[in-house]
């Protein structure tokens, strides 16, 4: 319980298993691993893989084509990097950016049970709508 991860380098890998972890990487393609309650990932690299399986944990990505999966309930995504893809567990909610027509960024705002579904993977087109993906 309580530990606290970071990694700068590229490919970094962190993974912590207790409740209340706080897990940060600033390389590029790092992997961001927390099975316990109240975890926060944060990774600033493009290419990264966030995952937290335990419930109300925050997942936090600013590099582009980011993958982001928050499996625990009302567990909370936010991305600032473009063309990233994520996953929700119930209750949970999804901040995206996507650029529109016009290539102005823009955010979407995903909830389970109202835009997406839990446990199914997203990404946002240039109309700002969810659609579903793979992996």
């Amino acid at each position: 319980d309580d530990s606290k991860l970071a990694a700068s380098g590229d490919d970094s890998r962190l993974a912590a298993s207790g409740d209340d972890s706080r897990l940060a990487a600033s390389g590029n393609r790092s992997q961001l691993a927390a099975s316990g309650n109240r975890s926060q990932l944060a990774a600033s690299g493009n290419y990264s893989k966030l995952a937290a399986s335990g419930d109300d944990s925050r997942l936090a990505a600013s590099g582009n084509r980011s993958q982001l999966a928050a499996s625990g309930e009302n567990s909370i995504i936010a991305s600032s990097g473009l063309g990233s893809h994520f996953s929700l567990g119930q209750g949970g909610c999804a901040a995206v950016p996507y650029r529109d027509e016009q290539n102005k960024v823009r955010f979407a705002v995903a909830y389970v049970g109202e835009n997406v579904e839990a446990n199914t993977w997203y990404q946002v087109n240039v109309q700002g709508e969810f659609i579903k993906v793979e992996g």
